[in-house]
Order: structure tokens, then C-alpha cells, then sequence
């Protein structure tokens, strides 16, 4: 899948049974995924990265509480250097309104930041409970001179900036996996519509909305 917009000429492999559908890639959640040869940005210096991705409500249900998956994101050596991650963090049973019966929906939250080898993030959560079967806007940004991330969702941001030490990246950039404990898991079942890059931090939800601009 060719960058045609910035003249930097990236392109992203797609892998597993991955495919495009509409202008999007389709990841099924268990070995699908898009990989650029790294690093894209430096992850020392302040960097913008954004994002369009729709979760996949159907498949995400048959996975456990706890389970986490890669939108995108760098990894390190032995785990993830930065990138956007969902979080299952439990299930609901709602009454379907056209069916008008009882059927269970993944409840889960977005952060941006790293996933430890641990199993722990350092990151921003969203303050919203991650919206299911329609594109979701997510932008974060690394400030260098702060030393610190902040998580956007479309044009607003979602809990406070927080600090955030750096782990220079190696390898390969991923959309829909992640990198821990020597290999590559974390698969997520979405559409991701755009990946989008830029050196430097923006400073604030108005450039944001004018850099990103849906």
C-alpha cells in the first residue's frame, strides 16, 4: 500500500490475510498485518502520528478481558517503543434494538504510549470507551522538550499529558501488531482507513484539527 501523498514514498506490506477494501486495510484479528521497514521518525525527537481505524465488534467479543491490540506502533528490540493500543477491559449485555434481544458488546479504552514487557502500559488512556464499528480519529503526539505524550481523539484531547521516557525503536513499524516478549502477537480485528506521520509535536487541538483535517 504506496504513500501517494507526502513524496516520501513509504509503503506498508501487507501480511497474513490482509487486504484492502474500500481505501482501508482489513485485519481479522489473528495474523493479519501491514509492515513498513523503520524508523519513519526519529523517537527521540517530537513527533505527530494519526490515525483512522474502525474496531470489529464481532471479533473482538471472543477475546478474553485484558487482551490488548495494536492499532500501530514501533517496537524495540524485546517490546514497543510507541503506538496506539486498545485495551479490552470488560463486556456489557445490551438489548439489540432491531432484534430486540440480549447480545454482549467488548467494552475496552485507547491509550497511546508503550506496552511494557510486563504487560503494563506507560501511557494516556481516553477518558471515552472506545467506539465500536465506525472509524474512530486518534492522533498522538511525542513533545520532546516536555518529555511528554498526549492522546487526541478526533479533535479533542483525552487525559491529561503525561510523562514519557523514551526506547529508541528498531525493526519494523506495524499497523494491527505488536511486539513483546520476542515476537509478534497483539493482533487486532479493525479497518485502519489512514496512517499519517510528521516530525515535530503540535501544539495544540486547533493545529491538530488543521493538520489532520478529516
Amino acid at each position: 500500500m504506496a504513500d501517494t501523498t507526502s513524496g516520501y514514498g513509504r509503503s506498508l506490506t501487507l501480511a497474513g490475510g490482509a487486504a484492502i477494501s474500500d481505501e482501508a486495510i482489513v485485519l481479522d484479528g489473528v495474523d493479519d498485518a501491514a509492515t513498513a521497514p523503520g524508523p519513519l521518525v526519529y523517537d527521540h525527537a517530537p513527533f505527530t502520528v494519526s490515525t483512522l481505524v474502525e474496531l470489529d465488534s464481532a471479533k473482538l467479543v471472543s477475546k478474553d478481558i485484558g487482551y490488548t491490540g495494536q492499532v500501530l506502533g514501533r517496537r524495540t528490540e524485546d517490546g514497543s517503543a510507541w503506538g496506539f493500543w486498545y485495551e479490552l477491559t470488560g463486556k456489557d449485555t445490551v438489548l439489540d434494538e432491531e432484534t430486540l434481544e440480549e447480545t454482549t458488546v467488548p467494552v475496552g479504552v485507547w491509550h497511546f504510549g508503550r506496552l511494557n514487557a510486563d504487560g503494563t502500559f506507560s501511557s494516556v488512556v481516553s477518558d471515552d470507551v472506545a467506539a465500536l464499528d465506525s472509524p474512530v480519529r486518534l492522533t498522538g503526539i511525542y513533545d520532546s522538550l516536555y518529555g511528554t505524550i498526549s492522546l487526541y481523539l478526533g479533535y479533542g484531547q483525552n487525559g491529561d499529558a503525561k510523562a514519557f521516557t523514551v526506547q529508541l525503536g528498531t525493526g519494523d513499524f506495524a499497523v494491527g501488531k505488536g511486539f513483546t516478549n520476542g515476537t509478534w502477537r497483539h493482533h487486532l480485528p479493525a479497518r485502519v482507513a489512514e496512517v499519517r506521520l510528521w516530525a515535530g509535536a503540535m501544539a495544540s487541538p486547533e493545529q491538530v484539527e488543521v493538520r489532520v483535517g478529516d
